[in-house]
């Protein structure tokens, strides 16, 4: 028995005697971890960087752009990861109501046309909306308004849109000779293909018109196509509406609490926004009828704001004309500067200096 108090009192003693001093932490550390805390909750609330990938902006923005997208202008969005099975069922009841899955703080100012905004592919159906592909486009029509393009012409509201950029669209090209890549580059032109005819360009008209001064240029032509021809992978599907890129629509962008009746044509028309993007359980479209939750509905009323967007470059854009209208809780903010460029052709040390810190308009 003593032995065993013996043994307990030495190893109480050797505990204390190894007993460790107290823990600090430096000021550096402390400055550091702090800072990194500051960071990280600017890039959340504040603004984060996004790279262009591709063309469908350029004129504007153009591959190898590293562009810093505001988060205040609009509002931080915030996804809540609230929505448990067992409240599926019923998108109204009170756990809904309390807890809904996507809410915004209050912005600088709502989005207008014209805008250029970040977002989340909608189009991209197997994955969570945080988790989706981040696009660039321009906002063209808002909630409420009109839209339809008139050979290649943008209205609102029967309106023509006053563009404040200058959008691209390809033109057809034929030539006597073949030409030195310098003169495209020359007029502006970044993006232009050898054809059997010549070339096919991508841009401004009035670049496209400079471009038909050379002698060994025989023909500019846009290459715009008709009226009542129906265009590749346009939306929506349906056989009645023969739209295409240059000719879309006309066609209302819903607005949270609009309300449309569940006509045939209405169905063609917005059946890819209330089957996906509506937040509905149950739901489906047959023989030209809805039903929700098993019961046959005569009209709808949608739960978001949706917007229609475009690409600078028209006729090289995967943009609402092909995937659909953008609903509200998809958008992450607006760009609002270029930090980075570089040269993709050359290599990410081929900075662009003139690109470097310019304000996107």
């Amino acid at each position: 028995m003593k032995g065993k108090l013996l043994q307990k009192h030495t190893i109480r003693e050797v505990a204390h005697a190894q007993k460790l001093p107290p823990f600090k932490v430096s000021k550096a550390s402390c400055l550091a971890i702090y800072t990194t805390i500051l960071l990280c909750l600017f890039r959340i609330f504040v603004a984060e960087n996004f790279s262009i990938p591709g063309a469908s902006m350029e004129g504007t923005l153009t591959k190898g752009d590293q562009v810093i997208c505001s988060n205040i202008h609009y509002g931080k969005r915030i996804l809540l990861p609230f929505d448990l099975p067992l409240f599926y069922q019923d998108k109204n009841n009170l756990y809904h109501q309390i807890f809904p899955s996507y809410w915004r703080f209050f912005g600088l100012r709502k989005i207008q046309r014209n805008d250029m905004l970040v977002f989340n592919f909608p189009a991209d159906l197997e994955k969570d909306i945080e988790n989706k592909q981040h696009y660039i486009k321009r906002c063209i029509a808002l909630p409420g308004d009109t839209f339809e393009i008139r050979d290649r012409k943008v209205y609102i509201n029967d309106l023509l849109l006053e563009e404040v950029y200058e959008p691209q669209f390809s033109f057809l090209v034929k030539t006597q000779a073949e030409i030195d890549e310098k003169v495209f580059q020359q007029f502006g032109i970044q993006e232009f293909y050898k054809k059997e005819y010549g070339y096919l360009i991508y841009a401004t008209e009035q670049n496209a018109k400079k471009l038909s001064s050379i002698r060994s240029i025989t023909m500019v032509m846009p290459n715009t196509l008709p009226k009542g021809m129906k265009g590749t992978f346009i939306l929506p599907p349906a056989a009645q509406f023969n739209w295409n890129r240059d000719n879309f629509g006309k066609l209302v962008i819903p607005f949270k609490g609009m309300t449309i009746k569940a006509t045939a044509e209405n169905l063609a028309l917005y059946q890819h926004i209330i089957l996906n993007y509506e937040g509905l359980k149950k739901v489906k479209i047959e023989n030209d009828r809805l039903f929700i939750n098993g019961k046959e509905l005569f009209q709808y009323t949608f739960k978001q704001n949706y917007y229609f967007t475009l690409g600078d470059n028209r006729h090289n854009s995967y943009d609402s004309r092909y995937w659909g209208l953008l609903p509200e809780d998809h958008i992450v903010g607006k760009p609002i500067m270029i930090a980075y460029s570089y040269n993709p052709n050359k290599g990410i040390f081929a900075i662009r200096w003139e690109r470097l810190w310019k304000w996107i308009d």
